[in-house]
């Protein structure tokens, strides 16, 4: 990991507070020369421009430039060019003072999507004496240099802050003497530098370690002090160490869920925690999340552990599915010790309102349009419950049937009705008393909405037989309660046994919507006795165009009437039966079979 990497890490996801923990934040780039030696003409010249600070990464590019004035004739600033050194060098050819602005310039240009380019510049006024070759005689040959410590050893383990600078104090025997730099490795590139403090001995060297893209192993290089102007030379040796530790990291929880409904609000974000055992380690998460690639996010996308991160996802421009994603987080160098965590959008289709059909409302028995009070009714639609049952013994309070069942309920002219079934497309209810005939608005509620009404004709009865499924045969049983069936019937329907009608026998039919009987109840009242009809001489029942005789026709549970009937002198065969009351017929056709 380059100390470009660690830079660009640290001010994209803001760890510098992180780094300068483990050594200090580096300053702007300064020229630390402060006076240069003088220079003889015809003599070769060589001197280097101490540097310190900088904000950019170590691994760039040097140029420079003259600001003001002008350099001595034969004379130029040199760079080594991705070495953060400059040198002024050359032969001069004209005696004299000459005083000049030196520009130094340090560019860093990205190859990381977490870098960012840099420039360091640094500008210094310097004066600069030729001498004539008769000028004063050079350093004395004898002068040596020496260091503290005299080599380096260094560890780095990737995935780690880069090491922290070496420092190496250089002096010289007889007095001061000005001095010149080199770094050299003997592989893995220019990761070492050196800058000094000032430009002559006694000084301090600081020795920085470039370690992005270094595999593990041990690597070697050194640094060369010179005397200018003599051949007297220091080498300082150094050592890197890099270690490749057999690292895992660990994420908590392990998986994420998150849910939310299409064109609704998105859910909140989730957190990770990222922790791995020994050294802390720097981690980048790559983040998965097709389709779109846009619906998953995490934050930071860097760290160091431990970290902890926030995720977040959005529904926008998503359809209702589900999406699955994930988040890898890895150390660079060290691919075996990252770790995948799933995560999981379910996006649901929003709740729609409940929706009655066109014609979607009709007495239970006939599947006729009209209704009454105290009509069994049923509604056809969609998105009417999320659940399919009927009405149970503990939906029933303090003797009165139930009005909403899982939070479903239906008004007819405003009035609640009783709720005896409830299913995502159809709801059989019984309608509430009420005085008004005509048409009446219909309204079915759940716990997203209610739907918009629709009108239903609603008279003072609504007379229907039930009916066996198929809508052909009329649902009716022998005193003894088996049905009265013709085989083809039985066979067809799966009815568990069934024989015709015999002519003079009593039947039992079925019907709803009848009207008021006697004494009157209210229509979704709880029945505990049978109550006849009010108006007996105003109901008839025909089979096969003829009346039959009334043992009984009356209310026998809530919306239910029963029809005890002598089956008149018909012929054997399919029979239409019909019922009439003050002049509204049930519906037909509708058979009896008369054997």
């Amino acid at each position: 990991m380059t100390a470009r990497y660690t830079l660009g890490i640290l001010a994209v996801f803001g760890l510098l507070t992180g780094a300068s923990m483990l050594h200090a934040q580096p300053a702007q780039l300064q020229i630390l020369t402060d006076s240069l030696p003088a220079a003889v003409v015809g003599t070769t010249y060589n001197v280097q421009l101490f540097t310190a600070g900088g904000l950019c990464s170590s691994n760039g590019t040097a140029t420079s430039k003259i600001d003001v004035g002008a350099l001595p004739l034969g004379l130029s600033i040199t760079t080594p060019g991705s070495i953060k050194q400059w040198f002024l060098q050359g032969t001069p050819s004209v005696a004299g003072d000459y005083s000049f602005t030196v520009h130094l310039i340090w560019t860093y240009n990205r190859v990381n999507p977490v870098d960012t380019s840099c420039t360091d510049n640094a500008s210094k006024a310097l004066t600069l004496t030729v001498q004539s070759s008769s000028g004063p005689p050079p350093p004395p040959p004898n002068q040596t240099l020496a260091a503290n410590p005299q080599q380096l050893s260094t560890t780095y383990h990737i995935g780690t802050f880069p090491p922290a600078p070496s420092t190496v104090q250089v002096t010289s025997s007889g007095g001061t003497a000005p001095i010149t730099l080199q770094a050299a490795t003997d592989s893995g590139g220019p990761w070492l530098s050196v800058t000094a403090q000032s430009a002559t001995t006694p000084t301090f060297l600081s020795i920085s370690y470039a370690v992005d893209g270094l595999t593990q192993g041990t690597y070697t290089g050194h640094i060369t002090v010179g005397i200018t102007g003599t051949s007297a030379t220091l080498t300082i040796p150094v050592t890197l160490q890099v270690i490749a530790d057999s690292v895992q990291l660990l994420a908590a929880p392990t998986s994420l869920t998150f849910s939310a409904v299409a064109g609704g609000p998105d859910p909140p974000a989730q957190s990770i925690n990222v922790t791995v055992a020994g050294l802390n380690r720097l981690f980048q998460v790559a983040v998965s999340s097709p389709p779109n690639g846009k619906w998953l996010t995490v934050a930071p996308s860097a760290a160091l552990t431990p970290a902890t991160l926030s995720v977040a996802v959005t529904a926008k421009d998503l359809p209702a599915a589900t999406y699955s994603g994930s988040l890898t987080m890895a150390v660079s160098g060290l691919p075996n010790g990252s770790v995948t965590i799933p995560v999981t959008f379910n996006i649901q289709a929003a709740a729609q309102r409940p929706t009655i059909s066109a014609g979607g409302v009709v007495d239970a028995a006939g599947g006729r349009p009209a209704i009454a009070p105290g009509t069994w009714v049923s509604l056809f639609g969609t998105a009417f419950s999320a659940t399919s049952r009927p009405w149970r013994d503990t939906d029933f309070q303090n003797g009165r049937l139930p009005t909403s069942l899982d939070g479903v309920s239906v008004t007819i002219d405003g009035k609640p009705a009783a709720v005896a079934f409830i299913s995502p497309t159809q709801i059989n209810v019984l309608a509430a008393d009420d005085t008004i005939t005509g048409l009446v608005p219909v309204v079915v509620k759940n716990t997203v909405g209610a739907s918009d009404s629709v009108l239903a004709l609603q008279q003072t009865a609504a007379p229907a037989l039930f009916e066996f499924p198929g809508g052909k045969y009329a649902a009716a049983v022998h005193v003894d309660g088996s049905y009265i069936a013709s085989s083809a019937l039985v066979q067809a329907q799966g009815l568990k046994g069934g024989t015709p009608a015999h002519v003079g026998e009593t039947i039992v039919l079925f019907g709803t919507g009848f009207g008021a009987t006697q004494p009157p109840i209210s229509a979704t009242a709880l029945v505990t006795t049978p109550l006849p009809i009010a108006h007996p001489e105003e109901f008839s029942l025909r089979i096969g165009g003829v009346d039959a005789s009334i043992a009984y026709a009356g209310l026998i549970s809530p919306g239910l009437y029963q029809f005890n009937v002598v089956v008149p002198q018909v012929a054997a065969g399919d029979q239409p039966v019909v019922t009439e009351l003050r002049g509204l017929l049930s519906q037909s056709p509708l058979l009896l079979t008369i054997q």
